[in-house]
Order: C-alpha cells, then sequence, then structure tokens
C-alpha cells in the first residue's frame, strides 16, 4: 500500500452578518419583525425607529400624531429630574443632583471631567462623587450619569447582578468585545470559550447610550405585508403596507456627536461596531421589503385575475420554483419571505399559498388540476345517461380542449370528485 498525497481547492460560500440578519428577518411576521425591531433599538443607540404616523389599509389600533400636544410633552430632562426629587438627599446634593441633570449628553453621561464639574457647580470632588454615585444606583435607565461607556456599562450590569472583577477586566478591553475575539478574551480573563461567550453577549445586550429613546410598539396586530388593488384599466398593482413594515435608519447624528466627544479609542471601536450592526439591520430590512416587493409583483402579473375574482379556477400554474427562477432568487428565500406573511386583496385577505397552483404537467405546463377538475365535472354531468363516456372517452374528449392526461389519471380525478364510474353511472331503460 502507499500512500497518495493530492492538493484540492474547495470553493466555500461564506454568509455576511448582513446576508445572515436579511435571511432571519426574511422568515418573521409583523409581529416577530416589530419584537425584533425594538429589542434591536434597545441596545443599539444608532437604530432610529421613524413611527408610522398614517398607516396602510388593513391596520387597526393606531393613533394619529397630536401636534398639538408638542409642547405638553416630557422631556428626558423633565423624567429625571422627578426621579431626583424623589430621592432623599441634603439640600446641598438636591442642589448639586440638578445642576448635574443638565450635564448629561445625548447618552445621558457627564461628558466633562470631573474636576471641570466641581468648577462649574463649585463644589468639592468628594461631594460631586458621591451625589454621582447615588445617582447611578438610584435613577433609570441604569446606565446614566456614567463617566464613560466603561462606566455606563458598569452601572448596568451591577443593575443586572452580572459585574464580577472578571468582567471587569473585558470592560478595559471593549475594543475586544467589538471585534468578538473569543481567543484574545480567554487570554485576557482567563476563562474558556463558553464563559467567554457569556460574557460577551451580557456586554452586548446593554445600550451604550441608555438614555436615546426607544420606540415602543402599539398592540401587536396580525396585518398583510403586501396590498393588491386594482387600478385605472383594472390593471393589478400591488404596494408594501407601511404598518406592517416598521421603518428604521441610522442616527448620524448621535454617531457624529460621539465621534468628537469620545476620546477613548477602545470605546470608541465599539461605537463603530454598533453603527455598523445598524446599518447592516437597516440594509437587512430594506432588503426583506424589497423581496417582497419583488414577489408580490410577479404575483400581481401572474395571477391578476385569480386576485380580480377569487376563483381557484382562474389560477395560472405558478410554483415557488418558477417564481424564485423568473426573479433570480433561491427557492427557499421565496418560502421564508412568504411564510408568515398575508396579502390584503379587494376581496379581503389572501394567504400567499392561495396564489400558487401547479402545472397539469410537462405538455399541460399552463394548465392547472383545477381546470380540469371543472371540465371533467362538465363533461360527466352532461353526458348522456344511456350511453355515459368511458374514461377512455373522457381522457380523448379532455384532449381536444388541450387537457391531456392518461385514462388513469382520468380515474383518480374522477374519485376525487366522488363521481361513479362508467357502469354504475347508466341509466338503464
Amino acid at each position: 500500500m502507499r500512500q497518495v498525497q493530492r492538493q484540492a481547492t474547495a470553493q466555500k460560500l461564506a454568509l455576511t452578518q448582513v446576508m445572515r440578519s436579511s435571511l432571519s428577518l426574511l422568515q418573521m411576521g409583523p409581529e416577530e419583525l416589530i419584537d425584533e425591531t425594538e429589542k434591536e433599538a434597545k441596545r443599539n443607540p444608532f437604530l432610529k425607529p421613524i413611527p408610522n404616523f398614517s398607516r396602510g389599509r388593513g391596520a387597526t389600533g393606531s393613533e394619529g400624531f397630536d401636534i398639538g400636544n408638542i409642547g405638553e410633552q416630557e422631556t428626558d430632562n423633565d423624567d429625571i429630574l422627578k426621579q431626583v426629587s424623589l430621592i432623599r438627599l441634603s439640600p446641598d446634593q438636591s442642589r448639586i443632583a440638578a445642576e448635574l441633570v443638565y450635564c448629561l449628553d445625548e447618552r445621558g453621561y457627564i461628558s466633562d471631567p470631573a474636576d471641570e464639574v466641581c468648577g462649574y457647580l463649585e463644589v468639592s470632588a468628594g461631594a460631586l462623587m458621591e451625589v454621582v454615585s447615588i445617582l447611578q444606583n438610584s435613577v433609570e435607565p441604569a446606565g446614566v450619569f456614567a463617566w464613560s461607556l466603561k462606566d455606563s456599562f458598569r452601572i448596568q450590569l451591577e443593575a443586572k447582578n452580572r459585574y464580577d472583577p472578571v468582567i471587569a477586566k473585558l470592560l478595559d478591553r471593549l475594543d475586544l468585545v467589538a471585534h468578538q475575539k473569543i481567543p484574545e478574551i480567554c487570554t485576557l480573563c482567563g476563562v474558556d470559550d463558553e464563559d467567554a461567550a457569556e460574557m460577551l453577549d451580557d456586554i452586548r445586550l446593554l445600550s451604550p447610550a441608555p438614555l436615546q429613546p426607544v420606540a415602543v410598539g402599539s398592540e401587536s396586530v396580525r396585518v398583510p405585508e403586501l396590498i393588491f388593488s386594482l387600478d385605472v384599466g383594472g390593471v393589478v398593482s400591488v404596494r408594501l403596507n407601511e404598518a406592517a413594515l416598521p421603518q428604521m435608519l441610522t442616527d448620524d447624528a448621535l454617531f457624529s456627536v460621539i465621534k468628537t466627544a469620545e476620546t477613548d479609542k477602545k470605546a470608541m471601536a465599539y461605537y463603530r461596531d454598533c453603527y455598523r450592526g445598524a446599518s447592516g439591520f437597516v440594509l437587512a430590512m430594506q432588503k426583506r421589503a424589497n423581496t417582497l416587493l419583488k414577489i408580490g409583483q410577479m404575483i400581481a402579473k401572474t395571477q391578476a385575475k385569480f386576485i380580480k375574482t377569487g376563483r381557484t379556477l382562474d389560477r395560472r400554474p405558478l410554483t415557488m420554483g418558477g417564481l424564485a427562477s423568473e426573479l433570480g432568487l433561491n427557492k427557499s428565500t421565496i418560502s421564508r419571505a412568504l411564510s408568515n406573511c398575508l396579502f390584503d386583496t379587494d376581496r379581503g385577505i389572501v394567504h400567499p399559498a392561495d396564489c400558487f397552483a401547479r402545472p397539469l404537467n410537462e405538455e399541460g405546463a399552463d394548465r392547472t388540476r383545477e381546470q380540469v377538475l371543472q371540465r371533467l365535472s362538465l363533461l360527466i354531468r352532461t353526458e348522456n345517461r344511456i350511453a355515459p363516456l368511458s374514461d377512455e372517452a373522457l381522457a380523448q374528449l379532455l384532449a381536444s380542449a388541450d387537457l391531456k392526461i392518461a385514462r388513469r389519471t382520468v380515474a383518480k380525478y374522477r374519485g376525487l370528485l366522488g363521481l361513479q364510474g362508467v357502469y354504475q353511472r347508466k341509466t338503464h331503460r
């Protein structure tokens, strides 16, 4: 036996984070999508939800935006001042705490160095640190009144009872967290891969800007994601239902402010990673919406008559595989996109599965089984009862109508219709 060494080149497709996110979002229904959007917005300050001030057809339970109440709406400072007023403090501490509220930046951090804050508040370093510590432990959301990103994460982890000396080491290297370098984290903290991944998850669930508002979704309502309607001239058009699709933007303004204010390079690496994540999430949402719209446009083009009438007899042959081929997509992508989707039409809500129909066979690629069943039923119900048609004769008549099926298929379809054989149907004089 001799040993032979061979060299081969293998090519693999690596999924990027945006691709993974797109595939994950694609198979979510409206309710799951809203939940995922809110979850992502809570941990990523650079995701900016856009409220739907007008909802599309098929949505319920929304309220308009009341411009007249803008002046009455409570600001973040007002909310924090209310919380501060409930804390038991000395008169001097209350003054310092109230002044500190107006020292917070967009993230909720005290952005100026401690010695400068002592100077313009005219307090000692000890008195300032004592008040700041009280506020950090008392005011919601957890993480405000921090001096830095690391400090904010410490406060949030303490609030969750997840702060310990090991994770404290990792907070000194937020650049490793940003790039998710498990081996380096293991070496730094003296832990195994499992513990490193757990600490990584704990930190990445925290908000780098706790004071940034997060849009709260309305009561979850199952709404259609695509709306089909008849245009002038009877043409079927389709559009996305904005009420079912959370709209997000990246908060470029906040990122610009942080780039200017942040001096810690390791913290800035983490902020950059969050910003890239927000951009990727927005792109994945756009890809999902574009994919749904492309699918809807092809269905509107192919099944226009069915969408108008709702009769299964009016469906043209259309399969997910055929649709995927037409759009240049994978069949699994089509399946994911439509798995939790609903269509709104002039006749009411339609499930995507109702728009698909298999072709009869290779010879009858433009005909469906429903059309054969309808024609077969008509032939049998109008035949001469004294001389009823055999399955062979029925197959020939169907073939003359460009519905070519075998005699045994006629027998199978006849059984589906609940119709008897030729001898049982014959009427004797």
